[in-house]
């Protein structure tokens, strides 16, 4: 409340004090212009030679005074015997103590001349008339502005007050995460809108903050509870063939039991490496989505291929032209799953990497072997985590294919198995808006 009171003060001040300033300079250019205006007026009224200067009017008149000057010297008309001034100019000149505003100029004989004055009392109390009026005039203009500003400003700051009052329950609004981040509405100034929109944008970009920490710590969780459920086995048959080499050095069985352990800290290893890649996956979507030219996806995922399978043959489809935008690291990491899983669980001897375009213009990208395949009644259920194929030809983790579903959710699509060509199992990438495989 104190800061809606000290802002109105500060609009009804504001007020004040410029419509003070205006009507200081109305009031100086009111005053010059009055001043100018009233002696104007009695320079026109000292006009010698006229029937209202020599006649009835210099009678009548207290304030003026005329005085002739001729040969024979000056002689005064009424009033005091006024000095002579320049022909035709009006002068102001100081006679007996009393201002006067005088004019002179030749008589109605010749060489005659007529000086006639009159008193500025009468146009100096106008003046200060007047300028009393527009002073008061003034000051209450001055303090109509200041209650009028009181006034508006009270409905200035109503948009100002709702926005404090919605601000005074953000932390209660935002406190669920599942919730959408609320919205802050202040219509009625533009400035009130302005800064709403503003507080708006801030409180989506911190739910966006908040939904990624959630997400990572429930990916955190995940990792958790999965590389307990994980490693338990693994973990338990190393320590107990550490524990049989230890208490039997000179065990015949040492290289089967050393071979044993090998190949858990393998297991280990693998399902280590695939958790980390799960859980990198279950985090926010980061901003690493780039243009990536379908040939150069395809190229880079079979020197992959290439490298980590040094006897596999791979063999790249002619591509079709174009680009999408993706993250390169998810797909390569992606085609790279499915191959493992094509080498590891089907016994693959080749691959065949592929590309088509969606209908919609979205890409297909597919991974064909030569394998055992997989039943079409497990084929769904495979993609999940944990989950082995009845096929399945070596150990490990359930996760690979996983994997690969997992970066085609975060690239708008979905992978669909199906039968190969070639006579094992088809993996098929869909991403963007095509969705068939």
């Amino acid at each position: 409340m104190r800061r809606s009171w000290s802002l109105r003060a500060r609009v009804a001040l504001a007020s004040a004090v410029a419509t003070t300033v205006v009507v200081v300079l109305v009031g100086v250019l009111a005053s010059v212009l009055l001043t100018r205006e009233q002696t104007e007026r009695l320079d026109r009224s000292l006009v010698p030679g006229s029937p209202a200067v020599l006649g009835t009017f210099a009678s009548t008149r207290a304030d003026l005074a005329v005085t002739l000057r001729g040969p024979a010297g000056a002689r005064r008309v009424s009033g005091p015997e006024l000095p002579l001034s320049p022909l035709g100019i009006p002068t102001s000149v100081d006679v007996g103590g009393v201002a006067y505003r005088i004019r002179t100029a030749p008589g109605p004989a010749p060489g005659v001349l007529v000086t006639v004055g009159a008193t500025e009392d009468d146009t100096r109390a106008r003046v200060a008339d007047r300028q009393r009026l527009v002073t008061g005039l003034g000051v209450v203009a001055v303090a109509l502005a200041a209650g009028l500003g009181w006034l508006l400003a009270g409905r200035a700051v109503r948009p100002m007050r709702r926005l404090t009052t919605q601000a005074a329950t953000l932390d209660r609004a935002a406190a669920d995460p599942a919730e959408p981040p609320p919205t802050v509405r202040a219509d009625g100034s533009r400035e009130s809108e302005e800064l709403a929109d503003a507080l708006s944008a801030m409180l989506a970009r911190l739910h966006a903050e908040q939904e990624r920490s959630t997400a990572s710590l429930h990916a955190a969780r995940d990792f958790a509870a999965a590389a307990r459920h994980e490693l338990r086995t693994p973990l338990t048959a190393m320590r107990t063939d550490l524990e049989v080499l230890r208490d039997h050095p000179d065990l015949p069985e040492r290289d089967a039991v050393l071979a044993d352990v090998l190949r858990a800290q393998g297991r280990v290893e693998a399902t280590l490496t695939a958790l980390g890649q799960l859980a990198a996956g279950d985090l926010p979507e980061a901003s690493d989505r780039e243009a990536i030219g379908v040939a150069d996806l395809l190229r880079l995922a079979a020197e992959d291929a290439r490298r980590a399978h040094p006897g596999l043959e791979v063999v790249v489809d002619e591509p079709p032209e174009g680009a999408v935008r993706a993250s390169l690291e998810g797909l390569r990491m992606a085609l790279a799953n499915a191959v493992v899983n094509a080498v590891r669980h089907g016994g693959a001897g080749s691959v065949q990497l592929g590309a088509h375009g969606g209908a919609d213009g979205g890409v297909v990208l597919t991974v064909d072997d030569d394998g055992r395949g997989l039943p079409a009644d497990e084929r769904e259920a495979v993609l999940g985590r944990f989950v082995r194929g009845s096929t399945a030809g070596a150990p490990g983790s359930g996760l690979g294919l996983a994997l690969v579903a997992q970066q085609a959710a975060r690239h708008g699509g979905e992978v669909r198995l199906g039968d190969a060509p070639t006579g094992g199992l088809r993996v098929s990438l869909a991403i963007g808006p095509d969705r068939a495989g």
